[in-house]
């Protein structure tokens, strides 16, 4: 053991007697003590040890299952059969509010063609009344732009009375029927806005295909969600994401309904799980509202806002991300996008640094991560304090970067999904030398930089153990060569694990409170029923979570 039983008696003693005062008067309550398994702790001094003691929802000992018996004699057991306890999952990029939205909307995944999403969309809305706007999600963006964008013709004769939107799978473009295109008066005639794209047939009427800002020309007369609507949707999204294991999440740019949501249902008391909120940075009122207020955080540690999500560049898949070269398969094809000028990311920068937030820019291309970190740079030497501000995705870097983010301190959010889910067409996008530096989570590694794993769930498959087995094996859940693909980039299970615990709890300043299973820290855990770090790793998706557990309930 490295932790010494000295040590571990004055951390019990101490979050004993925490835990007195907090209850007062109350009764005490009584210690439940698991044991008789694998405790995957994550704390830098203990990996791995057999029991766990909590009260009042926090963790009151760890250690062996004699000592942790003798200091609670009086506790209430649970032997846990040789199951593994590992902390909860901190998915540390989600839209948590939008995945409780899509059991209101048909789902698109998988679809190749347009009569596909016909047919799903039929089953979904047998019978939609005149004007009624129907909704779908799902349709993969990229793998549409490789081979052509639908068009609207079959949406038009199937659904000639009702609006339709289709978002597509990672929000990057939207398909739209022509009734939707004729309430918005988007026609042939229509400029494209100043970020976005109305893509086109050769006579010049839209196809009813808007990429990045464009969709908003349209989904400003989408009915406007509730604010009780937003607090249904989030509640659904959070107890399905608990449901697999995870007990805390980064919700990555909340509108102001879902802002209002979540912190209507924190007042309640009623959020299942810890939610760190980002702001959308691409909203100049949002942003002036909150620089005057200051970060927020609850007294329990279920919600706290103190990030600021900025959309910069577009993605791979739609070509709209920026690179300091032409795309390799379709340069005609691409436009690269600023959805956000830099002098206004410096803007915000300033004032964030100044209040206190955090940055998280979405970068995908090289050059956008490139220009972003000018940005951090020039932000953090002015005014020097602890940031941790974040690159959200950095598929594609550049040879100089990984010096460059650790030197700053930069935390590059990463997703496992993506590097598998984008595998059919990376390569001939990026080429065989930009493709040496995509998807690079061991080059981070190694070199120091910051680094978080997560699912930017709803997209990709999400699940925690899917998360980690595409981070070990970079496999897809199908077939795939026994090596994966561009293995040498893959990650340890500890790694990935570490990745995904107690540094996302580190990437949102919540280290001391979550992320790890130690004395003084709330319990927040899963029992699987295997141990991720002793089974092959081809069956790390196979693991079943048992029991999910936040501060103790």
């Amino acid at each position: 053991m490295k932790l010494s039983i000295i040590k571990l008696k004055i951390k019990i003693l101490f979050v004993v007697t925490v835990s007195c005062l907090l209850i007062s008067c109350q009764k005490e309550e009584l210690v439940t003590l698991y044991f008789n398994g694998e405790i995957i702790t994550m704390s830098a001094e203990e990996q791995v040890t057999d029991a766990m003691a909590i009260q009042s929802g926090m963790i009151v000992g760890i250690g062996t299952y004699d000592l942790l018996k003798s200091n609670f004699p009086k506790a209430q057991q649970v032997d846990l059969e040789g199951k593994t306890i590992i902390p909860g999952i901190v998915d540390s990029h989600v839209h948590a509010h939008e995945f409780g939205q899509q059991t209101l909307k048909a789902n698109l995944e998988g679809t190749n063609t347009v009569e596909e999403m016909v047919e799903r969309l039929k089953a979904f809305f047998p019978n939609p009344k005149d004007g009624e706007w129907l909704l779908g999600f799902g349709w993969d963006e990229g793998e549409w732009a490789s081979r052509g964008y639908p068009d609207r013709e079959l949406l038009d004769a199937a659904f000639p009375d009702n609006p339709i939107k289709l978002q597509a799978l990672h929000g990057f473009a939207g398909f739209y029927n022509g009734k939707a295109l004729e309430i918005a008066g988007i026609d042939k005639d229509t400029s494209d806005p100043e970020v976005g794209t109305i893509i086109r047939r050769e006579n010049g009427e839209p196809t009813g295909v808007l990429e990045i800002s464009a969709q908003q020309l349209v989904n400003k007369h989408v009915p406007e969600e509730t604010v009780e609507d937003a607090k249904r949707a989030i509640l659904s999204g959070l107890e399905t994401l608990k449901s697999k294991g995870i007990t805390s999440v980064h919700e990555a740019g909340m509108t102001k309904i879902s802002l209002q949501a979540y912190q209507e249902l924190d007042e309640a008391d009623l959020l299942p799980i810890r939610v760190y909120g980002m702001l959308n940075g691409n909203d100049d009122e949002m942003m002036e509202t909150w620089f005057e207020k200051g970060p927020m955080m609850d007294l329990n540690g279920k919600f706290l806002v103190k990030g600021i999500k900025v959309f910069y560049d577009g993605s791979l898949g739609s070509r709209t991300a920026l690179l300091f070269g032409p795309y390799s398969d379709n340069p005609k094809a691409a436009r690269m996008t600023e959805r956000i000028s830099i002098k206004k990311i410096k803007e915000l920068a300033t004032s964030a640094a100044d209040k206190g937030f955090q940055l998280a820019i979405h970068a995908i291309g090289d050059l956008g991560n490139d220009r972003i970190l000018d940005v951090y740079e020039e932000a953090i030497l002015k005014q020097p304090f602890d940031h941790r501000w974040r690159l959200e995705h950095a598929q594609v870097v550049y040879e100089n970067f990984y010096h460059r983010a650790a030197s700053l301190g930069a935390w590059v959010s990463m997703q496992s999904s993506h590097a598998v889910g984008d595998r059919n067409w990376a390569e001939d996008r990026l080429g065989p030398n930009r493709i040496k530096h995509a998807y690079a989570w061991r080059n981070m590694l190694d070199n120091q930089v910051p680094f978080i794993l997560n699912s930017d769930m709803p997209g990709e498959p999400w699940e925690p153990m899917q998360t980690l087995y595409f981070g070990v094996t970079r496999m897809s859940l199908e077939k795939d060569p026994p090596t994966g693909w561009y293995a040498s980039q893959a990650l340890t299970v500890e790694e990935a694990l570490k990745a995904m615990t107690i540094d996302g709890a580190r990437s949102a300043f919540m280290e001391e409170m979550t992320g790890s299973l130690e004395v003084g820290k709330f319990a927040d855990f899963v029992i699987l029923s295997d141990n991720p770090l002793k089974v092959a790793p081809q069956k790390i998706k196979d693991i079943q979570v048992e029991r999910v557990v936040v501060q103790g309930k």
